[in-house]
């Protein structure tokens, strides 16, 4: 059930004391890297994913994750991390060491590509250091450039996920994950199945390596690990997570043949293009 008011309050007294301190600890305020995860098999785009990953699906003539590389350079983030895992090959012959889109790339691999996406969320946390704050970002979402500078503006020690109050549009509703946020603007809960939501998730974090002490924990009894897991037990028992709202900005999760054929259309439409090869 869609709710207008959040239920409860995000809790004051959180369990894990030490996690909490050190999430305070982290971070230096300043946005210098991101993660994309583009590991998944992509089953809902098949037979378009049997020869090439779902980041490599054109929208408008180019691949996916090259339009989410050419958002980050454009706002100032250029060191990124991918977590590739199927076909993974084919992302890094594509993409290469990024210097073509004015970026540095490193890849990190996830062979478990079949289980939850916090195990690609693991396999990025070898090439971060020093705790510093980093985006995460599905390779399977288009992000308009006003959502990530919004959230750079946001930068500090504090967790966030962005979020729509008022999704429109199919590839932004369906099997999205629901979310709850309370007054003060923080989640108190989340998943595909939660009773009472006002909101969904878009496919975007800030976050810094304390999540993968979460990861670490929370997958020695569920080997199938979501980062909505991680989340969900960040916000309850760690640090509370805020909900970044970017309800008035562009977005879509690309899922499908058919989300790839209104996302073109409505892009088209919207930057007045002649064809699929035109921005």
């Amino acid at each position: 059930m869609r709710s207008s008011i959040p239920l409860f309050k995000c809790p004051t007294t959180l369990q894990n004391s030490g996690l909490r301190n050190s999430y305070k600890e982290k971070g230096n305020g300043e946005m210098t890297v991101a993660v994309i995860l583009a590991a998944g098999r992509g089953l809902r785009l098949d037979p378009h994913t049997r020869q090439i990953p779902k980041p490599l699906i054109k929208i408008l003539g180019k691949p996916i994750i090259e339009h989410t590389i050419n958002t980050l350079q454009s706002v100032g983030v250029r060191d990124i991390v991918i977590v590739a895992g199927y076909l993974g090959n084919h992302i890094k012959r594509h993409l290469g060491n990024g210097e073509r889109l004015g970026v540095k790339i490193r890849y990190c691999y996830n062979r478990c590509y079949m289980l939850g996406n916090a195990v690609s969320l693991k396999a990025a946390g070898k090439a971060l250091q020093n705790g510093e704050p980093f985006l995460l970002l599905m390779g399977d979402h288009y992000f308009d450039k006003t959502i990530i500078e919004r959230v750079i503006e946001k930068v500090d020690n504090q967790p966030l996920l962005c979020i729509d109050r008022n999704p429109r549009y199919p590839p932004q509703i369906k099997d999205a994950t629901k979310v709850l946020v309370n007054k003060e603007g923080y989640i108190v809960d989340i998943g595909k199945n939660i009773p009472a939501w006002n909101a969904v998730d878009i496919g975007l974090f800030l976050l810094n390596d304390v999540i993968f002490e979460i990861v670490r924990l929370l997958e020695k009894r569920k080997p199938d690990l979501t980062i909505t897991d991680c989340i969900k037990h960040l916000t309850l028992n760690v640090e509370p997570v805020w909900g970044c709202d970017v309800s008035d900005h562009l977005w879509f999760d690309i899922d499908t043949p058919q989300d790839v054929e209104f996302v073109e259309s409505f892009l088209c439409e919207a930057l007045n293009c002649q064809g699929n090869g035109t921005e």
